[in-house]
């Protein structure tokens, strides 16, 4: 049986047996900011199990894309060395919201893996957690002995989502490989068994209890079921391959490897570790990539960027010199592509990607991988007083310097028999703060008892009869006025009755027309007044300002408001009004958002894909995929086709649809979203014609593009490796930043004394004028620094037959200082030079020696490392020429007196030697 037929069996049993098929979710664990990855199945129905959300099934089956290298998931050093494990894998599960429990989980499980996939029972093990007398009971009601049911403790029985919340035991179900002669329960669970003799095939966690601060367990109103079965290990399994690379998952990637290396088989076998590590990086590669994962410096680009960047390394290794993963991946893809069809749909970005980072950091792998080794030889690598361990900061230098992530000098020493001080590499980076803070935490920032708080707060208003069941009426769509009533008001999270004036509170409407921050549109403000007669000019008794919009949990939206005056009161009758042209000025940059990535794709290409994106009143802001600055033709091809579109004043209309429909139809959908079963579908277009523009979209829009009056683009740049970014004005913005730009333009005009039309050629014409009084005046400090030096090299002293020169000068760069050093040795071939010069209040020292001397056993880089000491700073080189820079410039001369005493002893050795 293949892999994609195995896949197949599995979801097919399970929607047999009433399951709804789910999709697998993004890699990317939207909604979630405790997960770097996508780590199990579960993760896409986590508000569903902690009853945050409903859903209109209460059965689920899915096979779901997984990444595990980060945290206690963390994987990677195993990668390549062991026949199990990977960093990307799918894993198979099914899952039960309060339907079926732990008898029909087992059922399901022995009848699919016994008569659908052909698992003989006398090779099967069941473990279970040492208190569950239930599931050992159950186990034998469907015909398992005693003897092949295993008590283990909490570690490898008991799960649980966090410290606090939902837990329950778990069973997993191994199968033993080995001869049935030894099938044996000494083999479960023994992670000191070389030959792996049984290997866990599925997990079948109950959820069963919630575990309080205290410890203690109390049974869950409502019972759940989370499977998981790895995908990889299954297919091993039945295929009958010893590791997991065996199967038909990897063959063709492997031969893709193997042609790309002119390996024999043989050959392949003795390289096995490399060829696993590519296929699995490969892989992981090309599904980050499809799901929108960039390489980068931060979180999971960073990861991207590492896995690619290491198995870079190890196809050096197997003589892979020039770019190659990019062509392994396109064997991902023919493999996957056919299931997984965002990686068919994205190839050629998910290649040019891959292959623009093998180019980008081909230049400096090399460059990096010798200077490790350089650094091992000479022991600058080596933490002080160890032998065996390679220092923090020498591996945050490899990593600052040279792009080497701390996994590639980590595999490196691990070859080497050698170890990586990761605390002190983590030390180093946080000091020089490289990389950036850890992700912005989420809404709650880990306060579940805030969350608690907004749950029982609508609890409450529900029970009261404030709230309708499914909670506060959200309609920001139909008008932006709307006589409601308060439901709720809460002061620092408790409900209260009433406010005053001066006080911030939250106040919930039984129905709302203001707008929750969502897809990049910001929220709504305004004024919740107390309702008055429409026929009167009374002032309302009370009236707040809203501030903000939020949605904490499903069902409850809350206006953070201040009392402006009065004091509204639960039960009020009032009047909530949007801020009306703040919401058509957010209104236009929405829609105008939709018309610019439609104007991106029609003229850079179907890859350009949204990445971000920031819808306010005064601006849009747009992050796309893509690998390359706009030019100016192609910022104008984009700025005409996105206000042609504004000036045919084309209808804009919303719909609601299923999701699979929708994307079918074309619809583009955001990435950092999280989309429900049916979703609104924003058209911009006649519907008798293809649209203009056809997005997935829960924000709010103008009804005619005419009504965005026009948009200009005010900036494009990179905003990270891959992404870039525009910003855009429109309406009265867009006006109001044209006129700013022609007073400008008039301005620049006045003071370069001709007319507007003129101003670029002129002023070509005035910097062309200044670079050329620049080169004379840079051609005159060059000459009288050659004068001024001249003097100095009288000072020149011979040693040994060597001209020596240990001098303090005027520079004022670094390069000046090198060009002085050139100076003297043109002049004396057989010489040694060391300079010192205060460089922007700073010290800087350079030593730099003739190459006959470096073959007497001087080295540049060791005397001005030593020198650069007294002066607090540190520096290298070559042995011929060696820079160092410092803190303290008041001790420059005692460095040049040091560097001046090194070269007379090390000149003094070499004569005598």
């Amino acid at each position: 049986m293949l892999s994609n037929q195995v896949r197949q069996v599995f979801i097919d049993y399970f929607v047999r047996n009433g399951h709804r098929h789910v999709p697998s979710s993004s890699l990317i664990p939207y909604g979630d900011r405790t997960l770097l990855f996508t780590n199990a199945g579960m993760n896409q129905f986590k508000d569903v199990f902690l009853g945050l959300e409903q859903r209109d099934y209460t059965r689920a089956v899915t096979a779901q894309k997984v990444m595990r290298v980060s945290g206690k998931h963390n994987d990677l050093d195993n990668i390549g060395y062991t026949r199990r494990h990977h960093t990307f894998f799918e894993m198979l599960g099914n899952f039960s919201f309060g339907d079926y429990f732990k008898d029909e989980a087992m059922g399901f499980a022995l009848e699919l893996l016994e008569k659908e996939y052909g698992f003989p029972r006398e090779r099967m093990w069941f473990t279970i957690f040492e208190e569950d007398d239930e599931s050992y009971t159950l186990w034998q009601k469907h015909g398992i002995p005693a003897s092949r049911i295993l008590r283990f403790g909490e570690k490898d029985n008991f799960w649980s989502m966090g410290p606090t919340g939902p837990c329950g035991p778990n069973s997993e179900i191994h199968i033993y490989t080995g001869d049935l002669r030894d099938n044996d329960a000494r083999w479960v669970n023994n992670d000191n068994d070389p030959e792996e003799r049984t290997s866990e095939v599925w997990n079948l966690v109950f959820m069963q209890f919630n575990r309080s601060e205290d410890g203690t367990l109390t049974p869950l109103p409502r019972t759940g079921v989370d499977t998981g079965m790895g995908f990889e290990r299954l297919v091993r399994l039945i295929q009958g391959g010893d590791s997991n690379y065996d199967s038909d998952l990897f063959i063709d990637i492997f031969e893709r490897i193997q042609a790309l290396t002119g390996h024999t088989n043989e050959q392949r076998m003795q390289n096995i570790v490399p060829y696993r590590v590519i296929a699995d990086h490969a892989r992981a590669s090309a599904f980050l990539i499809g799901d929108g994962v960039l390489p980068g410096n931060e979180g999971r680009n960073y990861v991207l960027r590492m896995i690619m960047r290491r198995a870079m390394r190890f196809g050096r290794k197997i003589g892979l010199t020039q770019p190659f993963l990019y062509q392994v991946a396109d064997a991902v893809i023919d493999k996957m592509g056919g299931y997984y069809t965002e990686l068919s749909a994205r190839r050629a970005y998910i290649l040019d990607t891959i292959h623009r980072e093998e180019e980008r950091f081909a230049r400096t792998l090399d460059q990096g991988l010798e200077r490790l080794r350089e650094m091992l030889q000479d022991g600058s690598a080596l933490a002080e007083g160890e032998t065996r361990t390679i220092s923090g900061e020498a591996a945050f230098k490899l990593y600052d310097t040279y792009g080497l992530p701390l996994e590639i000098t980590r595999d490196e020493a691990r070859e080497l028999g050698l170890r990586v001080d990761e605390a002190g590499f983590q030390a180093a980076r946080q000091r020089a703060k490289e990389l950036a803070r850890a992700a912005a935490q989420g809404l709650f920032e880990g306060d579940y008892g805030r969350l608690l708080a907004y749950q029982e707060a609508l609890a409450v208003l529900k029970a009261d009869g404030l709230l309708p069941a499914e909670g506060v009426r959200y309609d920001p769509y139909t008008s932006l006025t709307l006589d409601t009533q308060i439901a709720g008001i809460l002061r620092d999270g408790e409900l209260t009755r009433s406010a005053v004036k001066g006080e911030t509170v939250e106040v919930v409407l039984k129905e709302t027309p203001f707008y929750v921050e969502s897809g990049g549109q910001v929220s709504d403000t305004g004024l919740i007044c107390a309702r008055t007669n429409p026929d009167t000019e009374e002032e309302p008794a009370w009236c707040l300002a809203v501030k903000d919009t939020r949605r904490p949990i499903a069902g409850l939206v809350v206006h953070q408001c201040i009392v402006e005056w009065g004091e509204p009161a639960v039960g009020d009758a009032c009047t909530a009004q949007v801020d009306e042209a703040r919401r058509w000025a957010i209104m236009r940059n929405h829609t105008a958002t939709h018309l610019l990535q439609a104007a991106l794709r029609a003229v850079l290409g179907t890859h350009v894909r949204q990445e971000g994106s920031l819808v306010a009143p005064d601006r849009l802001r747009f992050d796309f995929s893509h690998s390359a600055p706009l030019s100016e033709s192609e910022l104008q091809q984009v700025t005409e086709v996105l206000n042609d579109a504004i000036l045919d004043n084309l209808p804009v209309t919303a719909s609601y649809m299923p999701y699979q429909q929708a994307i079918q139809a074309g619809a583009l959908a955001f990435f950092s979203e999280k989309y429900g079963d049916v979703v609104r579908v924003v058209r911009v277009g006649s519907l008798d014609q293809q649209p203009f523009s056809l997005e997935l979209c829960g924000g709010t829009h103008v009804e005619y593009t005419g009504d965005i009056g026009s948009a200009l683009i005010v900036s494009e740049g990179a905003l990270s490796a891959g992404i870039r970014r525009i910003e855009v004005v429109t309406g009265r913005y867009a006006l109001n930043y044209a006129q700013n730009q022609a007073r400008l333009l008039g301005e620049a005009a006045q003071l370069l004394g001709v007319p507007a039309e003129r101003v670029v050629e002129q002023t070509r014409k005035v910097l062309i004028q200044l670079q050329e009084a620049q080169k004379a005046l840079e051609q005159v400090r060059r000459e009288l620094a050659r004068l001024r030096f001249d003097e100095v090299m009288r000072r020149a002293q011979t040693v040994d037959g060597v001209a020596l020169l240990v001098a303090e000068v005027s520079a004022d760069t670094p390069d000046l200082l090198r060009e002085m050093s050139d100076w003297f040795r043109a002049k004396h071939p057989r010489s040694a030079v060391a300079l010192g010069a205060v460089i922007e209040d700073k010290p800087a020292l350079l030593v730099a020696l003739s190459s006959d001397l470096t073959q007497r056993g001087l080295d540049a880089s060791k005397v001005v490392r030593e020198a650069a000491a007294l002066v607090g700073g540190g520096g290298g080189g070559r042995p011929t020429l060696a820079q160092a820079g410092g803190r303290d410039p008041s001790r420059l001369s005692e460095a040049l007196a040091k560097a001046d005493q090194l070269l007379r002893e090390a000149l003094a050795r070499s004569a005598s030697a």
